[in-house]
């Protein structure tokens, strides 16, 4: 499920950091940005869109009225670094409401609450388990429990926090599989659960026991990705 999404904002700095977390979540399709309601409107008649990052404080109108006088708006989720707005914000039922500064984990968190939104409007829902083909079984996978897949041949292990299974499925079919949820490639044969790491240690990401090689090609996404989170990051 993509997700088309718009920006009004009138902050570059703010515009641009929204921007850059939008670009990394792979579920999301940035579609413009506009640094006042109006000229957001006039795209909104043109064009349809499932989620809006509003600002409150725009030229010519507030963020909130811009809001009230939309027929059938999108998603909403409120940026703004004025708190006493929230009131307001929930009572014209935005999905969500960031205050400046905000980590990229927190705005990941207002964007999986608007997948929940949506995920009924498509049809289906995305199921929190994974199916894994290993030892002539079929096994079932929690998400929150798989830890890294990592591809090696013509094998790929899969690692989960109780079990490591040995699959004929090629890296390529998982990063599929794991599309739209919390899950990284660090390295060309690994896919990494990003909610799972303890911390970054040069070109290791260490989950536990299991150290994991970071190619350079990976490392400054991945660091991007977790800054929000307060993870410890050496070297």
């Amino acid at each position: 499920m993509t997700i088309k999404c718009i920006v009004i904002e009138d902050e570059p700095a703010a515009c641009e950091i929204l921007q850059r977390n939008i670009s990394q979540c792979p579920d999301l399709e940035w579609c413009g940005s506009f640094e006042d309601p109006f000229s957001a409107q006039t795209f909104l008649d043109k064009n349809s869109v499932d989620l809006m990052f509003l600002d409150i404080n725009l030229p010519g109108m507030s963020g909130i009225s811009f809001l009230r006088t939309l027929i059938k708006p999108p998603l909403v989720i409120i940026t703004t670094a004025y708190p006493q707005y929230a009131v307001d914000g929930f009572d014209l039922e935005v999905i969500d409401f960031l205050l400046k500064p905000f980590s990229f984990e927190r705005f990941y968190k207002s964007v999986n609450k608007a997948k929940q939104q949506l995920i009924p409007k498509s049809g289906k829902e995305l199921s929190r388990k994974i199916t894994v083909k290993a030892d002539k079984r079929i096994y079932q996978i929690d998400l929150d429990e798989l830890l890294y897949v990592e591809a090696c041949g013509d094998y790929t292990t899969v690692c989960s926090t109780d079990k490591k299974l040995i699959t004929h499925e090629t890296l390529k079919s998982w990063e599929e599989k794991l599309k739209g949820y919390s899950f990284q490639k660090i390295h060309r044969s690994i896919i990494i659960n990003l909610q799972k790491i303890d911390h970054i240690e040069g070109n290791m990401a260490i989950i536990g026991k299991h150290k994991l090689v970071v190619s350079e090609a990976y490392r400054e996404q991945l660091i991007d990705l977790l800054l929000g989170r307060n993870l410890t990051h050496i070297g």
